[in-house]
């Protein structure tokens, strides 16, 4: 899901959007153009230094794979695991990381918050089928 999601954002998806896009090819989930649509605004902590909108889009693909209480727990998961690897949950914190390790945008953000989706998500999934 981490090459998809940097492909997408390469493309000129914005970080929320590269999320839902690499979720529904990896996982074969079936979104409308209008679902992408909406993300266009959730980017850049929303505009105001908040959370990271990639870990909103995240979210997201928790509550369509899964029930709604397994999603809750696992965004719990997710949010944990992410911020245990970054430090943070917050975009200008994020980018200030990034910054500092010479990056000039959010693909390791993005890469990251991919890459620990996607094994929960297997992870889950694989757990479900026991």
């Amino acid at each position: 899901m981490q090459n998809l999601a940097i492909l997408f954002y390469k493309n000129g998806f914005n970080c929320s959007q590269c999320i839902l896009k690499a979720a529904e090819k990896k996982f074969n989930i079936s979104l409308p153009q209008e679902a992408i649509k909406m993300c266009s605004a959730i980017n850049n902590g929303f505009g105001v230094e908040s959370i990271c909108s990639v870990l909103v889009s995240c979210i997201m693909v928790l509550g369509l794979i899964f029930d709604a209480q397994t999603a809750k727990s696992l965004r719990i998961k997710f949010l944990n695991d992410f911020n245990l690897k970054y430090g943070s949950l917050n975009c200008p914190k994020l980018k200030a990381l990034n910054n500092k390790n010479k990056n000039t945008n959010c693909e390791e953000i993005i890469s990251g918050a991919a890459n620990i989706l996607e094994k929960i998500i297997l992870l889950n999934k694989a757990q479900k089928k026991i």
